[in-house]
């Protein structure tokens, strides 16, 4: 991602030129960006679904226009094809999909805009792409990046109970005769595997973006990263969330986190898995 100081010869910018190149400004940096492409992963399972819906919408087509007007008033607010429509599609088997992330409601506090957040809540059931990403803004969210994330140093501690390893004994002349003191935890280094810009996102009510393109493995937690405003948080009852001050949710990103046992954020994906 480029960073440039005088975009376009002027002192900033903002959009998008020709469909192709994103310009964008976050904190007190500007950044050029090629533009995301939304892409249709025409997995087994939506390639399925699709014809199901096909079907349905010619079983419909081809009755007569009394068979239609049979329909109506079936189904309390429905229209005669809705109803028609449920009916069809109601008993197909349900198609397995990944999702990951908190629910994306109104919660007790908030978390502030600046920080990378990574939630531990749900991680991802399995491997694929997220295609829908809901969010829960408390106040308005400016320039919203979400991504996912994996552990690749996690958090050294010791089960209560549990025996030392040898790694961690001091060897006398042969003889193991003392434990040494265990080492200082080190802070949690989490990766993001890979991430999208959303933009823009109005708060008081759950916001939903689709025909995203997020790359996710499973065991990955999702987070998120945003230049102003703040999302629905709790602080008690939840697996907890890391944090990071500033930007660290570009693919490839590293940083160690801080970690908020208890929280949750509301930020949550839904996806397709490999086939």
């Amino acid at each position: 991602m480029a960073k440039p100081k005088s975009p376009l010869l002027s002192l900033g910018a903002r959009g998008t030129i020709a469909d192709r190149l994103t310009f964008q400004k976050r904190g007190t940096g500007h950044f050029a960006r090629v533009k995301p492409i939304p892409k249709d992963p025409r997995s087994e399972a939506q390639l399925a679904w699709r014809q199901v819906y096909r079907d349905a919408v010619a079983a419909w087509n081809a009755l007569s226009q009394e068979e239609k007007e049979a329909w109506r008033g079936v189904c309390p607010g429905l229209t005669a094809y809705q109803c028609f429509m449920s009916s069809e599609l109601k008993y197909v088997p349900p198609i397995t999909y990944i999702d990951i992330g908190a629910e994306p409601i109104d919660r007790a506090q908030y978390a502030l805009c600046g920080w990378t957040f990574i939630d531990k809540n749900n991680p991802a059931n399995a491997s694929g792409t997220l295609h829908t990403i809901k969010i829960y803004a408390e106040f308005n969210i400016r320039a919203l990046i979400v991504g996912t994330f994996y552990t690749i140093n996690p958090l050294l501690s010791l089960p209560t109970g549990a025996a030392i390893p040898d790694s961690l004994r001091t060897p006398h002349q042969g003889v193991i005769v003392r434990a040494k003191p265990p080492p200082e935890p080190e802070p949690p280094t989490h990766k993001c595997r890979d991430s999208v810009f959303i933009g823009d996102v109005e708060a008081g009510a759950e916001r939903t973006f689709t025909e995203l393109s997020i790359d996710v493995q499973e065991g990955d937690y999702i987070g998120c990263f945003f230049i102003a405003g703040s999302i629905e948080a709790d602080s008690e009852g939840f697996a907890g969330y890391w944090y990071a001050f500033g930007e660290h949710i570009d693919p490839g990103d590293e940083a160690e986190y801080l970690f908020y046992d208890g929280n949750a954020i509301s930020l949550y994906g839904i996806g397709e898995p490999t086939p």
